[in-house]
């Protein structure tokens, strides 16, 4: 049975053989590519603000960001990958202050503030939720990033209870139920605020709902397993 040849690698003058070549690096050209990528991001968050995500076409956001739209779709795919970049960023900047928080900052405290600041922020725009967040909940074609976002939030803040309470999440179901207790006593007043028009106050709300949530995640970690 003949032998299956054996690809070698190629020899150097001298008979040794050649080593592999590192592929060569464009520092500059990756710092601009990031920089144009970041830039595209800022630009499509403005221009979801302004006109809603529906309406904002990714020749717009090419537009507004002065890239050719060929450009876009070499970073971005459709909007709806678009968006979920969008979603990411903001679940990246929310783990890097639960990082600092954590083991500083007692979790009750950590959330209500991060509750309370972003109602503030909704609230000083004086009307409704920011379109990008509201078409989360409503248009199909961001199913996943919603989903996506609901559960990065969610793994974020069992891991923030588990790591304080000493729970281990392999084995014990507290801090999954606490993080969804919390994050829906968080959400719910803003869709509420925002079905009456951004008349109520939210931060008022927000604390209201989230003192209730507190009450009772307490009562679930203090219950003997």
């Amino acid at each position: 049975m003949a032998k299956r040849p054996t690809s070698r690698k190629p020899k150097a003058a001298g008979g040794e053989e050649s080593q592999p070549v590192a592929p060569i690096q464009y520092p500059r050209r990756t710092e601009r590519r990031r920089r144009t990528r970041a830039k595209i991001l800022e630009k499509a968050a403005s221009l979801f603000g302004e006109s809603g995500y529906g309406p904002a076409t990714m020749q717009a956001i090419a537009d507004a960001a002065d890239v050719h739209v060929t450009t876009l779709f070499l970073h971005f795919k459709s909007k709806g990958e678009l968006a979920l970049s969008l979603v990411e960023a903001s679940l990246d900047e929310l783990r890097k202050r639960a990082g600092e928080a954590r083991g500083n900052v007692p979790v009750f405290d950590f959330l209500r503030k991060e509750a309370r600041e972003r109602a503030r922020r909704l609230a000083g725009r004086k009307g409704r939720l920011p379109s990008l967040w509201q078409a989360l909940y409503t248009d199909n074609e961001l199913a996943f990033a919603r989903i996506e976002y609901e559960r990065g939030q969610h793994d974020l803040i069992a891991e923030y209870v588990a790591t304080e309470y000493g729970f281990d999440r392999r084995v014990d179901i507290r801090p999954e139920i606490v993080a969804s207790l919390l994050l829906a006593a968080a959400f719910l007043p803003h869709l509420k605020w925002d079905g009456a028009g951004g008349v109520e106050s939210l931060e008022g709300a927000v604390q209201e709902s989230f003192d209730i949530g507190e009450r009772a995640a307490r009562h679930i970690l203090e219950a003997v397993s």
